[in-house]
């Protein structure tokens, strides 16, 4: 990757997100489920964590010259394509696209507690691109 010291630092925010709203999510149900402000700030600081991700996809495609992705959830597609992932992270990483763009756009439709029960796999999807992304610009 061209910039590594911009890829440090997106790598750097994308995980501090991840691990406040992990934090905030873990919380036992009746409780983060009551908590309006815990609710919304969980959904903001996953909403930061999915446009790094977007965001350090598009990098890598800009800088490997592989073409401009239609959209944000093509880009992982593209890096799937090139053999960066498999296609099922790929196809998960696409599905959390879709939740930035209903935290964005829609605060009131966002299912808090289904968001909360599938948070660990969601967590992990996005933990294992960054890791991937880590180790593709070596550090």
């Amino acid at each position: 990757m061209v910039k590594p010291e911009v890829v440090g630092k997106k790598l750097a925010r994308a995980m501090a997100w991840l691990d406040d709203a992990e934090a905030l999510l873990a919380q036992p149900a009746k409780e983060f489920l009551t908590n309006r402000k815990d609710r919304d700030l969980a959904s903001f600081y996953l909403l930061l964590a999915i446009q790094e991700c977007i965001d350090l996809a598009a990098h890598w495609v800009a800088d490997a010259g592989w073409g401009s992705p239609d959209d944000a959830g093509s880009t992982f597609y593209t890096l799937a394509n090139r053999n960066a992932m498999d296609r099922d992270l790929a196809k998960k990483l696409s599905e959390a696209v879709g939740l930035r763009n209903l935290i964005a756009h829609g605060y009131t439709l966002i299912d808090h507690s289904r968001l909360q029960k599938e948070f660990s796999e969601g967590v992990s999807a996005l933990r294992n691109f960054l890791a991937i992304v880590a180790s593709e610009a070596g550090f």
